[in-house]
């Protein structure tokens, strides 16, 4: 039907094989006045069925008896392009019984000849009325469906959005008072599935730009897929992947799986574009109110999540899911006591024994839930990023865990994530260690500084490298290169120069010069001194007071 606004012309077609009747009524009637656009005159039924097809008229007025085809199937006909047009027959009182034979296509008036001028503006003037009626009733039920529908899908999304920001660990009924709160808990009219699906792109080629492209692709597919099918969903991309709720009457299973795979087919056939592309999909059982469409999310969530421990490319049906997966506390327990042995913060091997040493505590007792190794992979990752912070204060902690965070999301197997979280240590203790090697205190600034403020105390060498996050083997070797001696080397310098000083003081016995000086036993104290300069405390003070003396 041709659309029209509710206030415009409506156009007429007339079919009668007499013309003088055809301008008869162009004749009799006010268009103008009316509303009404003659938009032709035809003398058969092909033609007028032609014309119709061509003006898409809102009135046809027709005579029964025409060459061709007759106002009867021209009416039939006429109404199979447009089921809302009104009709008009003109007979005479013998045709009568057929013009009544017109009432089961819905023709509501007609007009006898010979035509009165009265009784067609009468006629035309109802049909105007009814038509510009209808029309309205049209337009507002198409205004409030559409409405309705936005409204409907609107809330539809928030739904889901909500769901999906909410933690895992979060309550199912919690979720649902806050929901029902924001007029969505009533959106499950039938039931209702969750897909999860995850384009992957390999975290050591992901780029911020191929990722998005490739969600949009993928989502692009999926929309197609679904439309084929005449399905009503709604869609949401997270980090974690893109989520579907699929709404429907009826729908077959088997068809379902059919599509999703076919999706994962054309997502995967645009390896030109991604070389190194992966498609993890997890499709949920039904849920028939809110509450259980929640626990379906939740589940969908967990699934994808737990697609590191299942093969690549895979379509999964999620069976039997408890709300949150139980976890071995045990595994918990020994990362944290892993973590109590203080490893070296500041050691490149020791970083890669520490992270083997956590995947093998993971590994032997047997991993059910990707959520845990996250978790402990984090907390990992936190351990040593303090560490650095102690060395470096500019580092950007929060960023670095976002960005693992992110990376995670982009690994492929269980075996992939303890990489990453290598990788990322790695690499940003050398971050770290090159901006010390352009900042004006070094750790071995720091160390010297410590050495020369505490030097009457036993230093613990191992504390100190320790203090300065490295490990005493790589320390010692740093900062006998930066000072050209060892550490026991420099403590025995600094002490020795304090010993000096401490010796000019006529007041202080040799005891307690050495005391003070950091040496508990005079004895090593008076020869580490003799073997330094080449003379005993006793004799460096005669000699430094008589050079005093001589000077007067």
């Amino acid at each position: 039907m041709k659309k029209r606004e509710m206030v415009a012309i409506l156009g007429m077609v007339i079919a009668d094989d007499e013309k003088k009747i055809c301008k008869l009524i162009e004749y009799l009637v006010n268009w103008d006045e009316i509303g009404i656009q003659l938009l032709g005159t035809a003398y058969d039924g092909i033609t007028a069925l032609q014309l119709i097809n061509e003006k898409k008229p809102d009135i046809l007025l027709t005579d029964i008896r025409m060459p061709g085809m007759d106002g009867l199937c021209l009416i039939e006909e006429a109404k199979k392009l447009n089921d809302i047009l009104k009709c008009i027959i003109i007979s005479g009182y013998k045709d009568f019984q057929y013009a009544q034979q017109g009432m089961r296509f819905g023709v509501r008036d007609y007009l006898l000849k010979p035509i009165n001028q009265e009784d067609l503006t009468r006629t035309l003037k109802k049909l105007v009325k009814e038509t510009h009626e209808q029309m309205w009733k049209q337009s507002t039920h198409l205004h409030l469906e559409e409405t309705l529908k936005t409204y409907t899908g609107t809330f539809k999304h928030l739904f889901l959005k909500t769901v999906l920001q909410k933690k895992l660990c979060e309550q199912e009924e919690t979720i649902l008072k806050e929901v029902t709160e924001i007029n969505a808990a009533d959106i499950i009219k039938d039931s209702s599935r969750c897909i999860a699906v995850k384009p992957n792109i390999n975290y050591r080629e992901f780029t911020e730009e191929s990722y998005q492209l490739l969600t949009e692709k993928t989502l692009e597919i999926a929309e197609v897929e679904f439309s084929s099918h005449n399905w009503v969903w709604i869609s949401e991309i997270t980090r974690e992947g893109i989520y579907f709720l699929l709404f429907y009457n009826a729908l077959d299973r088997k068809e379902l799986l059919e599509s999703i795979n076919h999706i994962k087919e054309r997502v995967l056939s645009l390896q030109d574009l991604f070389p190194r592309l992966y498609f993890h999909a997890v499709i949920s059982e039904p849920a028939d109110n809110c509450l259980q469409l929640i626990h379906r999310i939740k589940e969908s969530r967990i699934g994808i999540g737990n697609r590191l421990l299942t093969s690549l490319n895979t379509v999964s049906e999620i069976k039997s899911y408890v709300p949150f997966p139980a976890e071995p506390k045990s595994i918990d327990t020994r990362i944290s006591e892993l973590l109590e042995n203080k490893p070296e913060a500041f050691d490149m091997a020791g970083i890669k024994k520490c992270v083997e040493a956590a995947r093998e505590i993971m590994t032997a007792e047997g991993i059910s839930s990707c959520l845990q190794v996250k978790k402990n992979l984090l907390v990992l990752l936190n351990y040593y990023l303090k560490g650095f912070r102690q060395l470096d204060t500019t580092l950007t902690d929060s960023e670095i865990e976002a960005w693992f965070s992110e990376m995670y999301e982009h690994c492929t197997s269980i075996e992939q994530t303890f990489c990453l979280l290598e990788e990322t240590l790695c690499k940003t203790l050398q971050n770290v260690l090159e901006h010390l090697k352009n900042r004006e205190i070094k750790p071995v600034i720091y160390a010297k500084h410590y050495i020369e403020e505490n030097r009457g105390i036993n230093i613990k060498l191992e504390e100190l490298a320790k203090n300065t996050g490295f490990s005493y083997t790589y320390f010692s070797s740093l900062f006998k290169k930066e000072t050209g001696k060892t550490l026991t080397e420099y403590i025995q310098m600094v002490r020795i120069e304090s010993a000096k000083k401490l010796l000019t003081e006529k007041e202080r016995s040799i005891s307690e010069v050495a005391e003070l000086a950091g040496y508990n036993d005079i004895k090593f104290f008076t020869r580490q001194f003799k073997k330094t300069l080449g003379v005993s405390p006793n004799e460096y003070r005669k000699l430094f007071t008589n050079r005093s003396q001589g000077g007067h």
